[in-house]
């Protein structure tokens, strides 16, 4: 039974959006490309399944974009973080070091494996604190699994030389992270694995889908094989190691190559819905918006902002409602690993408290690549006139 005291900072129920007003989605996909003629040809060409060309023009052209020598392609993004696990030989007993907050996914990737995950706070960023990484490190950790939180790196310097110091991998879940860059450099060419996710709501989609990125060919040559149920190259139907089926189809892949295609565009919108949504929200009492380090580019996949109740006059639930009466879609953020019902008892006792304080207080705005500056301006004159209906309750 998860306390009292630890329900009051966990978002209460999805507020019911009022479909008579003009409605404004948290997040849509962005498909004015080539999907339409990549899929219409691949369903012309028969190459419907988990092989065809564009799976190898969609790892190609990604690899280059995130800065990594190999990309594979997968049918999610939580299988991606589960390949890199099981690649990396992660197995039962083993300790893998990651941020509370985080989608469980991340967890979840280690726990398949009967490893356990082991948690940290975050920073001032929303990022994994990289300072409370040493204390947790035992023997039986194996490695480290940051993750890029809302499209902004993490501190790639501080993790990779605690890992260097404790012979560590790094496993870097980039999933939400499309074009962010660490010192100008793009996220995929660092740690030993990287990443993302393709869901329908990332800022390059192909419905479901995922994708690992490397810059070891033996370790590229181990996940490509286990993804694709561990086919021996000496003679088909013969399996040496324990294979999964998470291959990417030929379809998807071609919606993917159409999105790549227009990677910096798809990620410049979400940075100038992000400077957009700064500038009408920077006069408001009791919002703060997500900050970008000088060594960072965030690509702000979903725009954040966390709620001072005491200072705006309104809970974070409050304005929710408020919003959603008005046909505007928000989300709160994670709900921490350590609180959620899954993994409480494991983690009972452990607090997080700058993961509490956004798991109370954040939430997500609209944050499309489709999102037009009118439906922003939109979106803010309504928190306003919540901010203005606080003040005169």
């Amino acid at each position: 039974m998860i306390p009292k005291e630890i329900m009051d900072l966990i978002p209460g129920p999805e507020p019911v959006l009022n479909t008579n007003e003009r409605y404004i989605p948290v997040c849509e996909p962005d498909l004015r490309g080539n999907e339409l003629k990549y899929v219409t040809d691949a369903v012309t060409s028969t190459w419907i399944s988990s092989r065809g060309k564009y799976l190898d023009l969609f790892e190609q052209q990604f690899a280059k974009k995130v800065g990594a020598k190999y990309a594979i392609a997968v049918n999610s993004g939580t299988n991606a973080l589960y390949l890199a696990c099981a690649a990396l030989d992660i197995s039962a007993e083993d300790e893998v070091i990651m941020p509370t907050f985080t989608m469980i996914a991340t967890p979840n990737s280690v726990s398949y494996l009967g490893g356990k995950p082991v948690l940290v706070d975050s920073d001032i960023l929303w990022q994994m604190e990289g300072s409370q990484i040493e204390v947790k490190i035992t023997k039986k950790t194996k490695a480290i699994m940051p993750v890029h939180i809302y499209g902004h790196p993490v501190n790639i310097d501080q993790i990779q030389s605690i890992a260097k110091k404790y012979n560590l991998y790094v496993i870097y879940d980039a999933c939400e992270a499309h074009g962010a860059e660490y010192n100008n450099n793009p996220l995929g060419q660092y740690g030993d694995v990287a990443c993302y996710s393709f869901y329908g709501n990332k800022i390059l989609t192909t419905g479901e889908g995922g994708m690992v990125t490397t810059n070891n060919q033996e370790l590229a040559g181990k996940i490509r094989n286990l993804k694709d149920m561990a086919f021996s190259k000496e003679r088909h139907f013969w399996h040496k190691m324990l294979g999964y089926n998470f291959r990417m189809t030929n379809l998807a892949a071609a919606v993917g190559l159409a999105q790549t295609e227009r990677f910096d565009e798809l990620v410049n919108a979400h940075r100038v819905n992000a400077f957009n949504y700064e500038y009408e929200l920077r006069s408001i009492n009791g919002i703060t918006t997500p900050l970008e380090a000088n060594w960072a580019k965030n690509v702000y996949w979903m725009f954040g902002i966390l709620i001072d109740e005491q200072k705006f006059g309104m809970s974070r639930d409050e304005l929710r409602g408020f919003l959603a009466d008005r046909g505007i879609e928000t989300r709160t953020f994670f709900v921490p690993i350590h609180f959620q019902p899954y993994y409480y008892e494991q983690y009972k006792g452990e607090r997080y408290p700058v993961a509490e304080q956004l798991c109370r207080d954040g939430m997500y705005l609209p944050s499309s690549s489709l999102l037009t500056h009118q439906e922003i301006e939109r979106v803010c004159n309504t928190i306003k006139e919540a901010y203005e209906f606080s003040l005169s309750c």
